[in-house]
């Protein structure tokens, strides 16, 4: 009888096991749909036509009107994809290379050099980051305007880029930094080689999963700001995607405090919107990942 029992403990076991694996299978299903639920109704209600979309908010379209949906939105006068999309092409072109440029240089100094009050300096770095942006948008704002860069090339919107504001991507160059061999860095100095030489041959091409990390981050984020080119672009030529939006938003504006959405050409402009960005992250998702688990390697 004991043989018996012994002989069944390993097969409990695995059946707890599998017990346990399909439970944890099918929680992850349903909290992926649960999070695929705003995807799917934003694909409905780019299927339905004008009068259902802005009236009921069903799960499934009685009406299916998505190539009506889409020749409108591309036909629209103000609609001009390919010039917004090249806009927002280049603003984040600028803001990417400034920030990578500028942040892991002030990365590579804090993780290389040692020298007095760096703990201090880099703890005061990070104690901005609790600073909300919305608080430094008037002086921002009052600056770009008094100074005659508002309407300028894109300026306000990319200008800071270049000087290593951002925090997080000075932290997330550090800590890569730190992770790189010493010897090597040692070895290159033995043999005469500059510190800007040391960073741009060695230390910033070995660190490529923080670089896809920062333009994969700065993609999407210029993507959604909205904010800043509602604030800085008033032409209609520089316009770019995130004000594609607001052009079906307000398409039937009356002035009123009450105005039909048409919320089938919104989400057709935002299907349109949001395949840049399923695109790149598809491709550079292994080095996103890669980046996100080496941040705490070191500290």
């Amino acid at each position: 009888m004991a043989e018996r029992v012994m002989h069944l403990k390993p097969y409990e076991k695995t059946k707890k096991a599998k017990t346990r694996r399909v439970f944890t299978y099918i929680l992850l299903v349903v909290f992926s749909l649960i999070a695929l639920l705003p995807l799917y109704y934003l694909i409905i209600t780019a299927m339905k036509d004008l009068a259902e979309a802005s009236t009921q908010a069903t799960m499934f379209p009685h009406s299916f009107a998505l190539f009506d949906n889409f020749r409108f939105v591309l036909s629209h006068p103000d609609y001009n994809v390919v010039r917004m999309f090249l806009n927002t092409m280049l603003i984040f072109v600028l803001k990417a290379t400034g920030t990578i440029l500028t942040c892991s240089l002030a990365g590579y100094g804090f993780a290389m050099f040692k020298f007095p009050g760096k703990k201090i300096i880099f703890f005061a770095l990070l104690s901005t980051m609790m600073i909300p942006g919305e608080l430094l948008g008037v002086p921002i704002y009052e600056f770009m305007v008094n100074t005659g860069l508002k309407e300028v090339a894109f300026i306000p919107l990319w200008i800071a880029s270049w000087f290593a504001t951002d925090v997080f991507v000075i932290f997330l160059f550090k800590q890569f930094f730190e992770t790189l061999p010493k010897p090597l860095i040692e070895a290159a100095r033995m043999e005469g080689a500059s510190e800007l030489g040391i960073f741009f041959r060695i230390a910033l091409p070995l660190n490529k999963p923080a670089i896809v990390t920062v333009i994969l981050l700065y993609f999407v984020g210029t993507y959604n700001d909205l904010y800043g080119p509602a604030l800085y672009i008033s032409d209609k030529s520089n316009w770019v995607m995130a004000n594609s939006i607001t052009i079906f938003e307000n398409l039937y504006q009356s002035g009123s405090s009450s105005y039909l959405v048409p919320w089938n050409y919104v989400s057709v402009a935002t299907l349109i919107a949001m395949v840049p960005v399923v695109l790149l992250f598809a491709f550079l998702q292994k080095q996103f990942m890669q980046s996100v688990a080496g941040t705490g390697i070191k500290g």
